[in-house]
């Protein structure tokens, strides 16, 4: 059962990640999201706000067992780390804390922090697939 949560999880993250950088591309050529993007790009956001902690959970017990690898180790930590950055950037620019500038300066650590999301996914996919190679029993 804990296999399967763990393949939604993946597949939920993935899909997530990719809705959020497809919504998000055109903010590269420097024009601001507006319309259905935003509001794609929004309410995507709040599936991942939920769902990495659930993420976080689940995949972080998999750190103490021997046979998990260290890319998929490296790949947890680095979306978790890159997902929290992305969240609390955004956050910080709905209180009435920062300045404009210091808003300007949140935006653009929320994209960076976004975008490095793509490698970290990557990285753990390819951590799980190494993980669950080597925990094969070889014929």
């Amino acid at each position: 059962m804990a296999v399967w949560i763990d393949r939604i999880l993946l597949a939920a993250l993935v899909i997530v990640v990719a809705i959020l950088t497809l919504t998000s591309l055109g903010s590269l050529s420097g024009d601001p999201l507006g319309g259905n993007t935003l509001l794609a790009h929004m309410v995507t956001s709040g599936v991942l706000v939920v769902g990495l902690p659930v993420f976080a959970i689940a995949f972080l017990r998999h750190m103490a067992k021997p046979e998990t690898s260290v890319t998929q180790g490296i790949g947890v930590l680095l979306t978790i780390a890159a997902g929290l950055i992305s969240i609390v950037t955004v956050f910080l620019c709905m209180l009435p804390l920062p300045s404009t500038a210091q808003m300007h300066t949140l935006i653009v650590v929320h994209g960076w922090a976004g975008f490095a999301m793509i490698p970290a996914v990557a990285l753990l996919l390819i951590g799980v697939v190494a993980t669950r190679s080597a925990s094969r029993p070889r014929s």
